[in-house]
């Protein structure tokens, strides 16, 4: 369960670092993690690339280099998983794999990039990454809607969100609903053809659908 909350009211949090038995009573070890992104935007605007099963349909690795029109007005931020991030800088990437982990450490992706992750891998990689606020049990294509959400953009483009995107569990489409529910005053817009949008989304009063070539448009891509 999500709540409707912030980054700008985000401090950071307490995570747990470890839990030991002594007398018959567990006892948990947390660490304060503060927050350190400060996340400025202006047009409000941020895309997330859940897979890439659009790419077909829109390169997006063209949002690397999106400049937004006049003073940056329309500019897009990107979230993506780890494995986009392999193809193409973007501004917040999540992965919890852990071999996708290392290859963009190998790549030193990690050292310009912002890259996501469980409180775990970031004990073990000091510096390297970032914990997620308030690590929602989710998965990471889910994430990707929610932090976006969290960091206050008020108009979120999905592309990689269908029925056909191979993402492997069921979950997804309702964990999405979830967070769509819960960020009611934010406006998703689900990239693609309507055919493939999951159905259980097509009740929410700020879900819209959009094609390939409404999105380039009115995104200037």
């Amino acid at each position: 369960m999500i709540t409707e909350c912030y980054r700008k009211d985000y401090s950071g949090e307490f995570v747990v670092v470890g839990a030991t038995w002594s007398g018959g009573k567990k006892n948990i070890q947390r660490e304060w993690v503060d927050n350190p992104i400060k996340n400025h935007h202006i047009s409000g605007r941020a895309v997330c690339i859940g897979t890439r099963a659009d790419k077909d349909q829109f390169d997006y690795c063209r949002l690397q280099k999106h400049r937004g029109g006049l003073l940056g007005s329309k500019k897009l931020q990107t979230y993506g998983a780890g494995e986009i991030a392999l193809e193409m800088r973007l501004d917040f990437t999540v992965e919890k794999n852990p071999a996708i982990l290392d290859q963009l450490i190998e790549t030193e992706y990690h050292k310009h990039n912002t890259i996501y992750t469980s409180p775990k891998y970031c004990f073990e990689h000091p510096g390297d990454f970032y914990n997620i606020p308030h690590n929602p049990v989710m998965l990471d294509v889910c994430l990707l809607p929610y932090l976006a959400a969290f960091d206050g953009h008020r108009e979120i483009f999905l592309l990689g969100y269908h029925n056909d995107a191979g993402i492997g569990q069921s979950s997804w489409e309702s964990q999405m609903h979830q967070i769509m529910n819960v960020y009611s005053g934010t406006k998703f817009y689900y990239v693609g053809h309507e055919s493939q949008m999951p159905k259980v989304w097509k009740d929410s009063a700020n879900v819209a659908l959009m094609t390939y070539r409404q999105f380039i448009v009115y995104a200037d891509v």
